[in-house]
């Protein structure tokens, strides 16, 4: 018995694994441990022992949201895992990518430009129409003004064809007719002659509206003058010297406005001359204006 038990008997085994300890922060991790020498059979299966403590939870974020789990902690990404970087958007200006707003500044810089020529075209197409229209009014103005000093010049024209009988206008028809005086004045007849003066100094000179009242002026000189002579016939009858008669008037037109006669130093218009007269006796006018005569024609 004793002897079998001591033949029994073994030396104690050296080869379990021998357990160590590696300590990696909040956990441990077990080694499996190597044997010493190659055994022949397999060696049981060890199960991977659990952590003494639970993974600690996430402590809360003082902003209000959750820290960054440890990488040490079970809610950290297994090893060799990197995280995604964020997707890298471009530039903006004003919320907008830097092409289009370069590409929106450029449109409204076309479309200023387009504005401003159309404003600079209205602006210089209502000058064209406004120079155009003072253009126009001027010419209208013009032709007014032309057109005026017509009627002007054949108004002032029909007035001294009125003033002179026509001799003016048309002298043909005028030289060698009769004029009849005023009939209180003695209906006197006196023939017209046109662009002549008679002779003789001047009886007489006063103005007159025009060539008619000059020959009734003549009438009337040789109705009122007194006589300066007379022949007694025995009778008391006396008779009209022949320098107290008006024989004859020399009429000039222009100076029948006052001013004009004062600066040609005329005292009228109308200018009564004594005999004798007669139309041989007619002279050319020269005082440089138009000048008619008349010559009083007894028993016609």
């Amino acid at each position: 018995m004793a002897s079998g038990f001591h033949a029994g008997l073994e030396p104690a085994r050296q080869d379990y694994p021998e357990v160590t300890h590696v300590s990696h922060g909040y956990g441990h991790h077990y080694q499996q441990p190597q044997p010493y020498y190659s055994q022949p059979y397999d060696p049981p299966a060890v199960p991977a022992p659990k952590p003494d403590h639970p993974a600690a939870p996430t402590p809360p974020s003082s902003y209000g949201g959750q820290t960054v789990a440890s990488p040490f902690s079970a809610a950290a990404q297994p090893a060799g895992a990197q995280p995604e970087p964020p997707a890298r958007t471009g530039r903006t200006i004003f919320g907008c990518s830097v092409l289009v707003f370069i590409l929106s500044c450029i449109i409204a810089i076309l479309s200023a430009a387009v504005i401003g020529l159309a404003a600079a075209t209205g602006i210089e197409a209502q000058r064209a129409s406004s120079a155009s229209a003072s253009l126009d009014a001027l010419s209208a103005s013009l032709a007014s003004g032309a057109s005026a000093t017509a009627s002007a010049t054949g108004a002032a024209s029909t007035a001294v064809g009125i003033i002179d009988d026509g001799c003016s206008s048309d002298p043909s028809s005028v030289d060698g007719t009769l004029y009849t005086s005023f009939s209180l004045l003695g209906a006197l007849k006196f023939t017209r002659y046109c662009n002549k003066d008679a002779p003789n100094p001047p009886l007489l000179s006063l103005f007159t509206a025009n060539f008619g009242t000059c020959m009734d002026a003549c009438a009337a000189y040789t109705k009122y003058v007194p006589a300066t002579s007379s022949d007694s016939d025995g009778g008391g009858n006396t008779t009209a010297d022949a320098d107290t008669i008006c024989q004859a008037v020399s009429f000039i037109p222009a100076w029948t406005n006052k001013l004009t006669a004062e600066r040609g130093g005329a005292p009228g218009n109308c200018y009564l001359k004594g005999g004798p007269q007669n139309e041989t006796g007619l002279n050319v006018p020269e005082i440089g204006v138009d000048c008619h005569a008349a010559i009083f024609t007894p028993g016609v």
